[in-house]
Formats: structure tokens, sequence, C-alpha cells
């Protein structure tokens, strides 16, 4: 059965869309949590685009759901770079398990970049977790 948002929208808040003029961590006007996306039909490329890992990967199960996990994952570079978006209500979450095992093991891949962000700070994952911010 293939997934859907339901009530996450979490990808809503966390998301800037220049086409809206709704800035990243705020939630969007046109999202209601029992109604989901007003202008879905019409909605604007970057929400098109937007490519939530969860709803993609059928490996990933109902843990790491945005709304039960508390942040979104997507990719960039062809998906050599994991992009961890977390919900700054919950900047932590990543760090439970099994997500930071995981996200570490992930980040271990030869090739593969994995960068956890709470609003513009963030970190690189390797041996050193080196900071990092959006520019």
């Amino acid at each position: 059965m293939p997934k859907s948002c339901g009530d996450c929208g979490l990808c809503c808040k966390l998301m800037g869309v220049a086409a809206l003029d709704k800035p990243a961590g705020k939630w969007c006007a046109h999202f209601g949590k029992a109604r989901g996306c007003s202008v879905y039909q019409d909605r604007p490329s970057d929400c098109r685009v937007f490519n939530c890992l969860w709803l993609l990967t059928d490996a990933l199960d109902e843990t790491w759901k945005p709304s039960v996990a508390g942040f979104i994952l997507h990719s960039e570079q062809g998906g050599n770079r994991l992009i961890v978006e977390c919900d700054p209500a919950r900047p932590h979450d990543w760090r439970r398990e099994p997500y930071q095992a995981t996200l570490r093991r992930w980040a271990e891949a030869p090739g593969q970049e994995v960068l956890v962000f709470a609003g513009r700070r963030g970190v690189r994952l390797d041996a050193a977790d080196e900071p990092v911010r959006r520019v």
C-alpha cells in the first residue's frame, strides 16, 4: 500500500516556498492538519519537486514518518547528500534511536554526506561532527 502524507505536513512547516513568500520554519497558510493542503492541485513547483524520502522509500517504516520522527529527510546532488531537516520544536529528535545510529551509518558510506539542520545551524555527520551553516 502506498504511503501518504495523511496529517503530517511537516514539510509545509520546515521548507521555505518562495512562490508563496513562505519562510522556512513557519507553517504554510494553505496547510491544515485536518484538511491537508488547500492548494495541492495548484501548488507551486517548489512544493511539487520536494522529495520526502519517507514517502518515496519503502525501506523507511512508520517510525521514519516525519510527524513521528520530528524531522524530514530529502536528498540533493543525485542522492549523494542526505538532508535531515529538524523541526525547531524538536531539534534533537534525530539523536534518538534508531535514527542517530542509522544516520551515522549512512554518513559512513563512500560518497555519502549527511547534514542535519535545525534552522540555519547544522552539523555534518562524521568523526568530528563538523558544524555547518546555511548561506
